[in-house]
Parts: C-alpha cells; structure tokens; sequence
C-alpha cells in the first residue's frame, strides 16, 4: 500500500503568518520530526493551486492536501480534490477569514503541524454550484446569491483601506451595497418548495460562518448529509434592514433566524432565478464572480477533511455542544427589540 504523502499548498501573498516564515519555522520543521514525506508548493496566480492539486491527485496515490492561506487558497484546495477519493483535504489557516476552521476548535489546533499530521481524514459533505452558463464550482462551507455576495465581492477593494481586514472589510462592502443595492426578485426552488418575491440573500450553508465571523447558519453542520438554506425577505424598511445586518446580525449568533422576515429552510438542493437578470454576484466561499442563476446542491460524502489531532470537534458533538437541532422558537418580530 503507498505510504501517504503530505503537500501543502502555499499561498505566499496570505496573511500574517507566511510573513513570519511559517513554513521554513513551522510547517518543515514538523514533518521532519514526524518523519511524513512531504512536498511544499507556492502557487503562482489564481487557479494554479486547482490545477495542482488536481494533477497530483489524478495520479491516484494518497495525498494530503494542506490548503495553507486564506479562503481562497481553501476554495483551490477543495476544487482540485473534489473527485479524488484518494485526496485528502487540510486547512493550515493564515489568511483573515478563516471561517470553515470555526466549528473544529482554536486555531491554534490549525496550526499545529504534528498535529494536524496526527488528525483524522473523515467524510464530509459539500456543495456543489452550477451558474447559468453551466459553469460548475465546489464549496466546502457555503455559497449565496444576493446582497452578501456583492458585499463579499466588493470586500477585496476595501482591504485595500489602510488598517482594514478580516470582518472590517466586510462589513464596510456591507455599509458600501447598502448604498447601492438592497434587495432582489429571486425565484427560488428548495427540493419541491418555491419561494418566490422580494429577497435581500439566499445562502445554502455547509457549515456555520461566512464573511469573516457571521454566523449566517447557526445550526448546520458538515456531515450531517442537509443543506441548511437562509432566505432573507426584503419587507421590511431599510433603516431596520440596516441594523440588522450592519449591526445585530454581525455582533450575535442567530438574531436573524427568529426575525419573521427570514426564512431557515433544510433541504438537498436550492435553485435561485434572478427575474430581473440583473446578473448578480455570487459567493462561493469567497470566490465572486456574476451569474443570474445558481444552483447549489448538497453531495453527500463528497470530500475527505482532516480534523486535527486536538480539535474539539468529536467532543463537541458527543457531549451536544454541537448539533444541527434547530432552536428557533418564534418569529413574532421584525427585529430584535434590544437593537436600540
């Protein structure tokens, strides 16, 4: 049987941690020790890592692929992979965001070389999204059509802002569309349901957070073999649209889901028509790019993801820390009342 190789993916213009030599101090270091057979590879432009990790995976031996950056070097990670059951896919998070790495612990577990070579490769599901000229992508964590996606879109602009990163530049691409564009006439089509009208977003979520900490699905969870679906109505005025997405929705955990205005739907596959073919920005796990049409569909088992050696993911859910048990109880608000 071929002996597991190890290769991470470096983006070397991510985050704070490649400026401190992570990998010639950190990641080298503990694949010595460990005595793996390891390859560190930096990518070049956007699209390389695919096309990396994919070449090394059609080869067909065992590899883990650690996705060493940002969403984005995470997003190549998991497109290359997807299809290659001998694929492996690791997160060493050293961009701002971070947000799948959420539901498995501290980042420190993350970046914990030994003992992310220690985790354990388990099952998990994805998404898979199709755009109306058939173009097909592979989320891990989440993908939406609406008002987030073109603050998500508009969010790289704002990291350029002296000072501005991580959940600040998303919110001011927020405060930005709020400006712009706020709402949407979507059909929508989750399994056999329509929900049809006036939409702010629609998200289908894999897991918990998008946009560097917000809490979008509270109750989802990756292999739980659901898609857990937020629909957003635009009925309410814009000022109380405002704090609730500029202030209440990005400071707690699940405001938005008792709001009477949002709808949280479970289901395999969501289909989301702009009427106004307004050729929208998508979000695929951070990735945009402007589609009128998309369609998100859940596959079952469809990557390997290592959950490293101390993460309290498998405690978690065994003592019900985490569960996808949905605890909303009412919807008899627009808003939360403590907004003010």
């Amino acid at each position: 049987m071929a002996t597991l190789k190890h290769y991470f993916v470096v983006n070397p213009t991510a985050g704070k941690g490649l400026k401190g030599n992570f990998v010639k101090d950190t990641i080298i270091p503990a694949c010595e020790k460990k005595g793996v057979e390891y390859e560190i590879y930096y990518t070049k432009a956007p699209g390389d890592g695919i096309q990396y990790v994919n070449k090394i995976a059609s080869e067909g031996k065992p590899a883990r692929f650690y996705a060493c950056g940002g969403d984005g070097t995470l997003y190549e990670v998991v497109n290359g992979a997807y299809g290659h059951k001998n694929a492996e896919i690791a997160v060493v998070p050293l961009g701002s965001g971070n947000d799948w790495t959420r539901l498995f612990g501290e980042l420190d577990v993350f970046l914990d070389i030994e003992g992310q070579i220690d985790g354990e490769a388990i099952p998990m599901d994805c998404l898979k999204c199709t755009d109306d000229k058939g173009v097909e992508e592979i989320a891990i964590n989440q993908a939406s059509l609406g008002f987030d996606a073109d603050a998500c879109a508009v969010q790289g602009q704002m990291k350029k802002l002296p000072g501005v990163a991580g959940h600040l530049s998303y919110y001011l691409g927020g405060l930005y569309c709020m400006f712009s564009k706020v709402y949407n006439n979507y059909d929508i089509t989750i399994d056999d349901n329509s929900y049809n009208g006036k939409y702010v977003f629609a998200v289908g979520c894999n897991s918990r957070w998008y946009g560097s900490g917000i809490k979008v699905a509270p109750y989802a969870m990756p292999d739980d073999h659901i898609m857990d679906c937020v629909l957003m109505e635009k009925k309410m005025p814009w000022i109380i649209m405002f704090f609730i997405m500029m202030f209440d929705w990005q400071n707690n955990e699940d405001t938005h889901t008792h709001c009477k205005y949002c709808k949280y739907i479970r289901g395999k596959k969501i289909v989301i028509h702009d009427n106004k073919m307004k050729n929208n920005h998508t979000n695929i796990d951070g990735e945009c790019h402007r589609t009128n049409d998309l369609t998100i569909e859940l596959i079952e088992d469809g990557l390997t993801f290592v959950v490293p050696a101390k993460s309290s993911y498998f405690a978690d859910k065994e003592s019900g820390v985490l569960s996808n048990e949905i605890k909303i109880k009412d919807k008899k608000y627009a808003f939360r009342p403590n907004l003010f």
